[in-house]
């Protein structure tokens, strides 16, 4: 006796005939006239290519400004193709188009491009961020001067840091819906703080030196570690500002 095939075989199958055209597996084991099987896949691929295609064009609309529509969709096509989407939720789905850029050929021209994506992916995903407490600064005050040097701190969940070589931040700007593309700088580095605040998503360049104390936290060295840094800056000023701005919520000897 033939076993019944297992749903996650049908599923596979499907996913299959749906990002990568190849139905043939799938219409043996439909029921009913295959050219309406066909038919009915081919509705609901156009179906998920059309979502799939407009989750891209939310998460990533500077891009998609800068490429232009005919050029989006396409890339958005190859990446479905690519990559096809591994979570019902359309909101998670793009993690891997900055990557996807980056090996695309027709985005050679635009080294920058796939940059611009990571800082628009970062944004996206501190939206979606968990929200957290503020810093109890009084709490903080009373940590002995002593143990000051091994404090560790908790950043707030959207707490992201781009690096590029390039201006991504200018180029962000400039690209905003009220903008009319021009960036008010033309090279980089950037090191960016992409965070939330009052429900906000806010972005930031950070001096070289407030980066690599904003990567060592974030990597949970200790206060003195991470403040080893080289470079004149303001250690107090720095631990203010990111205080002040829900940067920092938390912290623990």
């Amino acid at each position: 006796m033939t076993r019944p095939e297992s749903l996650k075989s049908l599923q596979e199958a499907f996913a299959r005939a749906i990002a990568l055209d190849d139905e043939a597996r799938l219409l043996d084991r439909l029921a009913g006239d295959p050219a309406i099987a066909r038919r009915g896949v081919a509705v609901y691929r156009e179906a998920v290519r059309e979502n799939a295609a407009a989750a891209l064009a939310s998460a990533y609309p500077v891009v998609a400004r800068l490429v232009g529509d005919a050029f989006f969709g396409e890339a958005a096509r190859r990446h479905l193709e690519a990559e096809p989407s591994a979570s019902g939720d359309l909101n998670r789905y793009g993690d891997t188009f900055p990557a996807f850029l980056a090996g695309y050929p027709h985005a050679a021209a635009l080294p920058w491009l796939p940059d611009i994506a990571r800082l628009e992916w970062a944004w996206h995903e501190a939206l979606m961020a968990a929200d957290a407490c503020r810093l109890d600064i009084g709490g903080l005050a009373r940590v002995p001067q002593e143990a000051r040097p091994c404090l560790r701190f908790d950043l707030h969940p959207s707490v992201r840091l781009v690096r590029s070589p390039w201006p991504v931040l200018a180029i962000w700007e400039a690209n905003q819906p009220d903008r009319d593309g021009t960036p008010a700088r033309d090279s980089g580095p950037d090191a960016v703080l992409v965070w939330r605040e009052a429900g906000r998503v806010r972005l930031a360049r950070l001096a070289e030196p407030e980066a690599l104390f904003l990567e060592r936290l974030l990597a949970g060295a200790t206060l003195e570690a991470a403040a080893d840094v080289p470079g004149e800056w303001d250690l107090a000023e720095c631990l203010r500002r990111f205080a002040a701005h829900g940067i920092l919520c938390g912290f623990g000897v």
